[in-house]
């Protein structure tokens, strides 16, 4: 998209004799000096691309410097925190993967296995850490299947001996159909056990490599409210009346290399909308509110809200009990042969 826009100035900046070029001109950046002769609406597309391209820069910093260090096998040996954390968990769950596959491979994971041996001869590992208990289990199945070609079931375990689905496809369709963004909430105190309940629902959903990046932060106090309801540009009319709200976010440090930069709102967007059913499962309304905003707006709410410097705000959610007789906005959708495609390939 930047290179779009940034070809569409190029293209339609003045020649020396005044007439608009499809001729190469210098790239745009975000340091670029505006080139005289510009037209008012030229002007206002070249500040837009230079505006996204700095924001776009500081996005990059920011990941750059909290992300996983790119490298070969010896940084299992000096990682620490998080980044070890998240480096160990991608790992181990290769291995659960590879015992989950229809045919495992046999023999397989001399090579994760060298990597979790130097995490677990890393002075800096966490004992007590799920990881660590994580790899131990993986490691003795691996060890299991690579020797005698059997699979542990505690570590791969057999569908049918796990929780199944209890509700029919009607009752899961009008139960997420159902749902609602609520805006009207009455003036009661929410029950934080109903919070926990509702995050620990979201908990279930899927990430990459089961690094569970995402942190939900919740206000409910009128003081936390007051100071973070009013840095949401889009709630005017009735951020007032929500009763807890939700800052979620992602960790930047459970995340490697230029390829996952974007993969922390994708798995921040799953947690995000499975704690909206979460929250509708558990009785209460909720309104997703969209933090579409300027870096320096993101540190603000992260200076006023406590938020580490290595999460990224993905979006809040205001939450409260749905006042009587509330309305919602009707929100058509659209048909569905605009969203499904059943595509062939070329």
């Amino acid at each position: 998209m930047l290179t779009r826009i940034a070809r569409k100035v190029r293209n339609s900046l003045p020649s020396r004799g005044g007439a608009p070029t499809p001729a190469p001109t210098p790239s745009v950046t975000a340091t670029t000096p505006m080139p005289e002769g510009l037209s008012p609406k030229q002007q206002r597309q070249f500040k837009l691309t230079q505006a996204v391209l700095r924001e776009a820069t500081l996005d990059s910093e920011r990941f750059a410097k909290y992300s996983v260090p790119v490298g070969g096998t010896g940084r299992y040996s000096w990682m620490r925190g998080m980044r070890l954390d998240a480096s160990a968990t991608r790992l181990y769950h290769r291995i659960e993967k590879g015992l989950s596959l229809p045919k495992p491979r046999h023999p397989f994971g001399a090579v994760p296995t060298a990597k979790m041996e130097k995490v677990l001869a890393n002075p800096h590992h966490d004992t007590n850490a799920l990881y660590r208990h994580e790899i131990d289990s993986t490691l003795a199945a691996l060890k299991l299947w690579n020797e005698h070609e059997q699979i542990d079931n505690s570590v791969a375990p057999v569908n049918s001996t796990l929780p199944g689905n209890p509700i029919s496809a009607e009752e899961a369709a009008a139960f997420v159909t159902s749902r609602r963004s609520i805006r009207h909430f009455a003036p009661k105190a929410i029950d934080r056990a109903l919070i926990t309940e509702a995050t620990r629902i979201a908990m279930s959903s899927p990430s990459v490599c089961n690094r569970q990046s995402w942190r939900a932060h919740y206000f409910d106090s009128a003081k936390d409210l007051a100071a973070v309801m009013p840095l949401h540009s889009g709630s005017a009319g009735f951020g007032d009346n929500v009763r807890g709200v939700f800052v979620v976010t992602f960790d930047i440090r459970t995340f490697e290399g230029p390829t996952e930069r974007n993969q922390g709102w994708i798995d921040g967007g799953m947690f995000a909308q499975t704690l909206l059913l979460g929250l509708h499962a558990v009785g209460l309304g909720a309104v997703p509110l969209n933090w579409s905003r300027m870096t320096r707006a993101s540190n603000t709410l992260r200076e006023t809200a406590g938020i580490p410097e290595y999460e990224n705000i993905v979006m809040l959610i205001g939450v409260g009990h749905p006042a009587e007789g509330h309305r919602v906005a009707r929100s058509a959708r659209r048909p569905i042969e605009e969203i499904l495609r059943f595509g062939t390939t070329k």
